[in-house]
């Protein structure tokens, strides 16, 4: 069962790659390397305690090793970040009314939905306010990232099969979580594993912890206390899912990063190059 859990997740983890190549302006990397990349960065944002290092490892990956431009990268990443928040909230709106014992997480939802709001604003206005900016005219990068942007955001059909896919991704992600719970007996429903695992990993990144030791396995016994699991059961079932979550990448990361022959000044010089 916990094999097939795994199975499961990296699969999700194959979906989550297909939907960010979704998001890239030509030329778009192939699902296989875009899985990589992600595993790379988030492999290394595993044992670093600024969740960043993710989204750094992965624009100086795909600039420097790939070619592409840091503004069409980053635009890519700031979209799924975008979709991707959009589409977990709704699955925990969903939740809230399916599952009325999770309503207690309440003010934190609305404060997370808070920040994701300034979020989708803020790259709203670079999108389609960005050149009539100021500081955004003053800097080429920002100019090249706001145009990204906007041909991103103008493509609304896309924009749809971008939330689908997300969806998916974080449906694969609970019933991955669903299995390893049912493989220690844990009387939990796919539902309620998807919730739990949607707020463990918002909680666990927003809290600097490498590889979010002690974050997620709070987070997890304790979203799981709301729907009466004792915490000795709790427990292990987070223990087990953190393992199953955290290892992969990191492993993947371990293996491929040192391979890739990036250079953290080179980057910095590249990025200085592309801004000039």
């Amino acid at each position: 069962m916990i094999a097939l859990a795994l199975a499961v997740f990296m699969a999700s983890g194959v979906v989550r790659a297909a939907r960010w190549r979704m998001l890239f302006v030509e030329p778009r990397p192939s699902v296989a390397r875009l899985f990589i990349v992600q595993h790379e960065g988030l492999g290394l944002s595993n044992i670093m305690p600024l969740r960043v290092a993710s989204e750094l490892t992965q624009i100086a990956v795909l600039t420097i090793k790939d070619g592409l431009r840091a503004t069409t990268v980053l635009a890519a990443i700031g979209m799924e970040r975008a979709v991707d928040f959009i589409s977990s909230m709704l699955i925990f709106g969903i939740a809230f009314m399916l599952v009325p014992e999770m309503r207690p997480l309440a003010p934190y939802v609305m404060g997370t939905i808070g920040l994701g709001v300034i979020l989708i604003g803020t790259l709203q206005v670079l999108a389609w306010r960005g050149e009539s900016l100021w500081l955004v005219r003053r800097i080429t990068f920002l100019v090249a990232f706001s145009n990204a942007l906007r041909d991103l955001a103008q493509d609304w059909k896309l924009l749809l099969r971008v939330f689908a896919v997300s969806i998916a991704y974080w449906l694969m992600v609970g019933v991955s979580a669903w299995i390893a719970s049912d493989a220690i007996g844990l009387p939990i429903s796919p539902l309620t594993a998807t919730l739990v695992i949607i707020g463990t990993i918002f909680f666990a990144t927003a809290i600097p912890a490498p590889s979010g030791i002690g974050t997620f396995h709070f987070a997890v016994v304790f979203v799981l206390g709301l729907v009466d699991v004792a915490k000795d059961d709790a427990f292990p079932f987070a223990v087990i899912v953190h393992l199953l979550f955290f290892a992969p990448p990191t492993i993947v990361m371990a293996f491929f990063l040192p391979r890739e022959g990036i250079s953290w000044r080179r980057a910095g010089e590249e990025q200085g190059k592309e801004g000039e």
